[in-house]
């Protein structure tokens, strides 16, 4: 694992041309999903907001998943309200509405939709602490629904951690399901996570780091509720990586912040390094 690190965090930095606490979502992305850069009109408007899209073709068919948490100070029932209200202006068919099983510990509200010759749609929304976390899955009317997408958008909170971006900072895409890539806008520095299923009983905090480099520093120490191995590295290449590893929920986090050595570190970067082991947005 450490060394398909290594090699995702060279490989990155040699392809890319000379470019408070973090915030995420907790969502397991189904196989065979890869992230998709988002529309620019979408783009998040503040620090805080998360938006993540995922998109498989299956049959010669697009699917497409996006999970989005934006501050929002509402109420939820007047929410879908409105949700449905604008929905049904807008020329919606099939219009469907009601409770869904409770997300992040909190109430949560189902809203399914399509648009006559375009996408069918299903959303799941709830809020959490002042947060609106919104998982949705579309695919062509007409076609067969993934049943692993539909069955994905109830392990919202519970799910793997998905990075948010630090500011300024670009999504590298395609990426695998449950892995993130960030990348600095002049491609010198990169910020990545790897997940993977957790052996029983075992916790990669606890195992060594065996990647090449100089170690600085290779320390155990309290994260949330975990304990997770933090070292840091000069590369033989001369560049400083943050390694961070921890299990959380069942699985491995194997998380780098990879910069020129020259570079001061990004205190966004840092902080979204080891934004796995913390709940982001836990039930109020």
């Amino acid at each position: 694992m450490l060394g398909r690190f290594g090699c995702l965090a060279t490989l990155a930095l040699v392809a890319l041309p000379v470019a408070a606490r973090a915030e995420g979502v907790d969502f397991t992305v189904p196989d065979h999903y890869v992230a998709e850069p988002a529309p620019a009109a979408v783009l998040p408007a503040a620090p805080n907001d998360v938006y993540r899209r995922w998109a498989r073709t299956l049959d010669l068919v697009r699917h497409s998943i996006v999970v989005s948490s934006t501050p929002y100070a509402g109420d939820l029932p007047k929410l879908i309200d409105g949700t449905v209200e604008r929905t049904r202006a807008r020329g919606a068919i099939d219009v469907v509405r009601g409770d869904a099983a409770p997300l992040c510990g909190m109430p949560a509200a189902r809203v399914a939709y399509a648009y006559p010759n375009q996408l069918t749609y299903e959303f799941r929304y709830t809020i959490v602490r002042a947060h609106l976390l919104i998982a949705s899955y579309a695919h062509p009317l007409g076609t067969a629904a993934d049943q692993t997408a539909l069955d994905a958008l109830g392990t919202l909170c519970s799910g793997i951690h998905q990075l948010a971006a630090p500011p300024g900072w670009i999504l590298q895409t395609p990426s695998p399901p449950n892995g993130s890539a960030f990348r600095t806008a002049d491609g010198t520095s990169l910020l990545a996570q790897l997940v993977a299923p957790a052996a029983a009983g075992s916790d990669v905090a606890s195992e060594p780091y065996d990647a090449p480099g100089t170690i600085v520093s290779d320390r155990r120490e309290p994260c949330g509720a975990v304990t997770i191995h933090r070292v840091t590295v000069t590369t033989n290449d001369a560049k400083t990586r943050e390694f961070a590893a921890g299990t959380v929920r069942g699985y491995r986090y194997t998380n780098a912040y990879v910069r020129p050595a020259a570079a001061a570190p990004d205190g966004a970067a840092l902080a979204t390094l080891t934004s796995f082991c913390a709940e982001t947005l836990p039930p109020a």
